[in-house]
């Protein structure tokens, strides 16, 4: 990511959001990765936090998309994160909760987080969504 998420002067001078994303419902998904999506072309960088079901779900490979997916969660969220403003993130104790090992979770995200860091990425956030 090149701004937004880094130092504490970077996110001074780009707008950020944070995606709380909690669920495997594809009309959630589709709706969180349409945001996303949305934010991005409008130049906000966008991180998802990945919670419970939607982080087995990420982890599993269910939004990896194919080249049948042109309208899907996954495509969006796919060419959301090519732009380079997308950063997800995984919630430690769904991680350690989760279906899937560790390693496959790391697999998917750009890093694990606890509590204290998705407080304080909330609270600097100019806007926050919980789907």
């Amino acid at each position: 990511m090149t701004t937004g998420q880094g130092s504490s002067s970077e996110s001074d001078e780009t707008p950020f959001w944070v995606l709380l994303v909690q669920r495997d419902a594809p009309d959630v998904l589709y709706e969180a990765a349409a945001m996303t999506a949305a934010a991005v072309s409008l130049g906000i960088d966008v991180t998802l936090i990945w919670f419970d079901r939607a982080l087995d779900l990420l982890a599993s490979g269910g939004l990896v998309p194919d080249a049948a997916d042109a309208g899907s969660a996954a495509r969006l969220l796919a060419e959301a994160r090519e732009t380079g403003r997308v950063r997800m993130l995984a919630c430690s104790a769904s991680m350690v909760g989760g279906k899937a090992p560790p390693e496959t979770v790391r697999g998917h995200v750009d890093g694990i987080v606890g509590s204290p860091t998705t407080i304080s990425l909330t609270r600097r956030a100019e806007r926050s969504f919980i789907w």
